[in-house]
């Protein structure tokens, strides 16, 4: 049987380095599909413990697979891996969860020495703006000898049962016609009054969808001047619900919003899906139990053992759907809310590199459990088929 406390002593032997790694990802934001530096820090990371590292697999230039494979047949077990920041920077606390998974992964194999199996620490860019990593390199096929995968994220409170919404973006653009808005507007055809109308329509049908639908838009285009009728106008809108089958049917509503908005003001509408679909998390309690009982012998506070209704979305969705995956979210002890500049300040400096380091050594003990019993990796996997054929 594998020792969890080598575990501790390989993690908080690479603290300083760990530290090094979360501070630098952080200093250094970068939106998806553009996180070169923080790939590239990754990468030295992982090599500077022994692990073989492959840049640009699936076709993106800032994926990565590493792996440190052991001396038999195994299970290969997963550590995901976020990078990518927002316009305001590590808001998500993409910096952590990085670092984390790395030196989980790191501090795992070195506190194994010999084992059977596969440790494989995949980074996946771009989970924000539905960007979709994860997605790409599981149709690329970097993921088809991973038999579970995990990661922990940074947030207010420590949560075991997550939940998350699926999602899907589409980019609206309405065309008219152009004339002069004060000597002969009844030759034009507004655009901006169709997307007004979009917004609505959309508005219009919120009081008949479930409560844990969301429908979000934003108008990326409006027009250049006030004087001439636009002919043009564009729009983005994210559309969220619990499950992929109620998303469909979402959408297509919401495409219904626009196709009824540009035909009541004699206009024509384009829609276009923006990035990646993504689904909604299905839980794998085999492998949430085990985190959960590594971070309570660790001391960890439990903040919420399940929470009730999804209000976020991640492309790990995805990968949930296919093998058994998980994201855990841990404490910052901080109450900001996601994606603002205070939730980032609290992921900044050492004290970000302490949430990591703590992050770490969950997913590593949790790998020491999969390696001391493979066949909790083979109950996980006949749970998943069980939730996939119940749903």
């Amino acid at each position: 049987m594998y020792d969890k406390s080598k575990v501790e002593t390989m993690i908080e032997k690479s603290r300083e380095e760990i530290t090094e790694l979360c501070e630098y990802i952080y200093d250094n934001p970068e939106m998806g599909f553009q996180e070169f530096k923080a790939s590239a820090a990754l990468k030295k990371f992982l090599e500077n413990h022994g692990f073989r590292v492959e840049m640009g697999v699936g076709g993106l230039e800032t994926a990565f697979r590493a792996e440190k494979k052991g001396t038999g047949a195994g299970k290969t077990i997963g550590f995901l891996c976020e990078y990518d920041a927002l316009p305001n920077g590590h808001s998500c606390g993409h910096n952590i969860i990085g670092s984390s998974a790395a030196a989980g992964a790191a501090g795992l194999a070195e506190a194994l020495g010999e084992y059977d199996g596969n440790i494989v620490v995949l980074g996946t860019p771009s989970e924000e703006g539905s960007g979709g990593g994860k997605e790409i390199l599981y149709q690329a096929g970097v993921m088809d000898d991973i038999d579970c995968a995990m990661m922990m994220h940074p947030g207010a409170e420590t949560v075991i049962r997550d939940k998350s919404l699926a999602i899907a973006q589409y980019k609206f653009t309405f065309h008219g016609k152009p004339a002069h808005a004060g000597a002969c507007p009844e030759q034009g055809r507004s655009a901006v009054e169709a997307v007004v109308q979009m917004f609505n329509n959309v508005n219009g049908m919120r009081v008949t969808v479930k409560g844990d639908t969301r429908i979000h838009g934003i108008i990326t285009y409006g027009g250049a001047v006030t004087n001439v009728i636009p002919e043009l106008t564009e729009a983005q809108f994210g559309i969220r619900a619990k499950t992929k089958s109620e998303l469909d049917e979402l959408v297509s509503r919401v495409h219904n919003c626009a196709k009824a908005a540009a035909l009541s003001t004699d206009c024509t509408v384009d829609i276009e899906e923006i990035g990646i679909t993504y689904l909604d998390m299905i839980p794998n309690e085999i492998l949430l139990k085990l985190v959960e009982d590594n971070l309570v012998k660790m001391g960890e506070h439990i903040d919420i053992y399940e929470r009730p209704a999804g209000v976020a979305s991640t492309d790990v969705g995805n990968l949930s759907h296919r093998f058994p995956a998980i994201q855990v979210m841990i404490s910052i002890d901080d109450p900001s809310l996601p994606h603002t500049e205070p939730l980032a300040k609290a992921c900044a400096g050492k004290r970000g590199a302490d949430i990591a380091v703590r992050a770490a050594k969950a997913l590593a003990y949790t790998g020491v459990d999969l390696f001391n019993d493979p066949s909790l990796v083979d109950k996980a996997k006949e749970e998943l088929k069980e939730r996939v054929s119940t749903k």
